[in-house]
This record gives structure tokens, sequence and C-alpha cells, in this order.
């Protein structure tokens, strides 16, 4: 098989239900259709600042710090914040970020309208798309030194991240979260259990 064959995975699935036996793959069937039955909410927002790649971290004295994170953060609390109406986000959720870097003065007008119509994108010497989404994630997140305030518990909590780069000559994120609302307590046993036999 193909190093990208959807099927590879498909076939570890069979494989490990079949040796389970029939308790677990009820089991198995069961959470299943309890995650289909999770509701889900979605929060779309803006942020209307021209993106910039996370720096790496250095140090001061005693203290790691991020250049120009705690910048980003106040723009976010004063600009974004007051406009998600006590949005915290503690559960698994998925995000979608598009960054939408400031268009060169460099390009000519027909380079401009095919940049703003997404054809031609950021690449090369414009930062990676790593670090543009770490820049995100520290933006939304708590820091006790910056006031305990954001959208989002802890990025771990991200289970799928989609990020793309465009030029624009309106710089901003466009940031799309969908998150679970609330996680059954059925999965929460199941995702507790020790070995297949503590039920």
């Amino acid at each position: 098989m193909g190093v990208f064959d959807v099927n590879d995975n498909q076939d570890n699935i069979n494989k490990l239900l079949n040796d389970a036996g029939t308790k677990v793959a009820g089991l198995v069937a069961a959470t299943i259709n309890l995650y289909k039955k999770t509701k889900w909410k979605t929060v779309v927002f803006e942020i209307p600042e021209t993106p910039e790649p996370s720096h790496r971290p250095r140090l001061s004295g005693y203290r790691v710090y991020v250049p120009g994170a705690a910048r980003h953060q106040r723009f976010f609390n004063k600009h974004v914040l007051p406009k998600l109406h006590g949005l915290f986000i503690s559960n698994p959720c998925k995000v979608e970020v598009d960054f939408y870097c400031k268009t060169p003065k460099s390009f000519n007008r027909t380079q401009t309208i095919l940049a703003e119509m997404g054809i031609l994108k950021p690449w090369g010497n414009t930062g990676d798309v790593d670090n543009y989404s770490k820049t995100i994630m520290d933006m939304i997140q708590p820091n006790e030194k910056r006031g305990h305030v954001g959208i989002m518990m802890d990025d771990c909590l991200v289970t799928e991240l989609v990020a793309r780069k465009f030029y624009s000559i309106t710089p901003r994120y466009e940031v799309k979260i969908t998150y679970m609302d609330k996680i059954p307590e059925e999965i929460l046993k199941l995702l507790r259990l020790k070995g297949d036999d503590d039920i």
C-alpha cells in the first residue's frame, strides 16, 4: 500500500476490533454514537492586526518570554475580546485561521489583484505557517502575567488546526473555532477507564 493510502488506517481499525472481542467492540460503537450526538458550537471572528510569525523564546534574567507576544495579546484583549461576550473554551476544539499578510509595496497592480484574489500567496521569506499559528494561539490563551484573560483554556484542546496564508491590502486574522459544547458524562467515564474490564 502507498504511503498515503487511506485504507491503511481502516485495516488497522478492523484488525484491532477483531482482536478486541465483542465487549470492547460494543463500547467502541456506543462511544461513536455518543460523539455523533455531541453538540458543537462555532465562533467566527476577525482580528484587525497585521499577522506576524511568533519569535523564538528569549531569556531575560530568570524569565523566558516571547518578543511581541504581550503586545499581540493586549491588542486582542482591547479590540476583539469585548466582542466575544465572555466566550471561554475548555473543551476539545477545531481551529481554522486565515492569515492575511500585508501586500508588499513592491507589488504592481496585477500582482496586487492576484494577491487579493488568493492566487498569489505568501511564501519564501514571509515566515513559517506554524509560527503564525503560534502567534494566534498565544494571543487567545490566558497568561498570568497578562491578567488571566483569553478565550481558550489551553491550546492542547485543539485537535485540528487548519492554517492558510494570504496577502491583502487589509491585513488581518480571520479565525473560526468549532468546539464541543459539553462532553457527555458517558464519554468521560469511558475515557477514564484504566483497562477494558473497568466498567
